[in-house]
């Protein structure tokens, strides 16, 4: 295997104009997203856009917290109201998309900067064609700004100004997911874990102060009891709702001693062990969620190449078939790979 998937060499010149590895995965990845697309666009398209213009309109009326399906904060809704009042409906929902998928593709192309400009645009039509990227699209979901804002931490050396945007994050869209990454920036990105915290709490404050402490206690109301915890919610993808309890909590108390012991071997397959425990772990992992993986897939490139490739390769199917396999095959892989041979995360000065 002579031409192998190797996102992170930076500058050095492809042995071939098209890499065949990466041209397969873009075709499989489109085939599987296009089939996938079709099938839930007309259930799922802008399912979550229209949850947050409709939370938007009900918070202006006093009436937030009334969606058990809604887990965003106030100020997320109060963010929303502008374009909610003012930007008529399709235009919104179309801008949403398109600021969404921009910024994909602008982290896309810091980490494939070193492959020709035809592989390139395969990467990328591999990325939008992952069911988790598409399933995100199409909803109206926020995950990808959530990638966005934890690369910001794991791309860029410590320091303050990288954890604002996490920050802004975890005062309106305080997903459990997090939790894992948070734990990771204690031990690697403590700079940017102050000022993460210290941003997520001056936003939630402005927010209290200003959105009144009513819409506050109808959110927390509903982080107690969420719609995606219900016995006829459908989609949770995690661990503790895709197995019996007896099977689900000896193997997540098995993701947690992973993930400690990867977290000791180095910065990067702690990062990457994080991303994994997230989604497996806590209480509810939707599709969407595992967008956050496309993080890991520069730093297992640049060390297990054609492992890489067979993950990448299977995971819109997994995703579909059971998520909590594929994540554990890459936690997994993670876990066997030498703390020698790992890349750092970030390049650049401190901020």
């Amino acid at each position: 295997m002579t031409a192998k998937l190797d996102l992170a060499a930076r500058g050095a010149k492809p042995a071939v104009l098209i890499n065949p590895w990466i041209l397969a995965l873009a075709a499989l990845n489109a085939a599987i997203g296009l089939g996938v697309g079709v099938l839930i666009a007309p259930i799922v398209w802008s399912v979550d856009g229209d949850r947050n213009l409709a939370a938007a309109h009900a918070l202006a009326a006093g009436a937030f917290g009334q969606d058990h399906g809604y887990l965003y904060s106030p100020l997320a809704a109060a963010l929303t109201l502008p374009i909610a009042v003012t930007v008529p409906y399709t235009l919104a929902v179309i801008g949403w998309l398109v600021g969404r998928l921009a910024l994909l593709l602008a982290g896309l192309v810091r980490e494939v900067s070193g492959l020709s400009k035809p592989d390139r645009i395969l990467v990328a039509i591999a990325v939008v064609g992952f069911v988790p990227t598409l399933h995100d699209l199409l909803l109206g979901n926020v995950s990808i700004l959530i990638a966005a804002s934890v690369a910001a931490v794991a791309w860029l050396p410590d320091g303050y100004r990288s954890g604002l945007p996490l920050g802004l994050v975890l005062a309106t869209v305080p997903k459990p997911a997090l939790i894992p990454i948070l734990i990771w920036m204690l031990i690697y990105r403590r700079r940017s874990l102050l000022a993460t915290i210290g941003s997520a709490g001056v936003f939630t404050l402005l927010g209290l102060l200003v959105l009144g402490a009513p819409a506050y206690g109808a959110w927390i109301q509903v982080l107690l009891h969420p719609y995606y915890l219900g016995t006829n919610q459908t989609g949770n993808l995690a661990l503790g709702a895709m197995l019996p309890a007896v099977l689900a909590w000896p193997l997540m108390g098995l993701t947690v001693v992973a993930t400690l012991v990867a977290l000791r071997r180095g910065e990067t397959p702690g990062f990457i062990a994080c991303l994994c425990a997230g989604l497996l772990v806590a209480p509810y992992t939707m599709a969407y969620g595992a967008v956050l993986l496309l993080l890991a897939l520069r730093p297992l490139a640049s060390v297990a190449p054609v492992r890489t490739f067979v993950l990448a390769a299977t995971g819109s199917l997994s995703v579909i078939v059971f998520l909590p396999l594929w994540v554990g095959a890459i936690l997994a892989t993670t876990l066997s790979i030498p703390r020698t041979s790992w890349p750092e995360l970030h390049h650049g000065a401190a901020t």
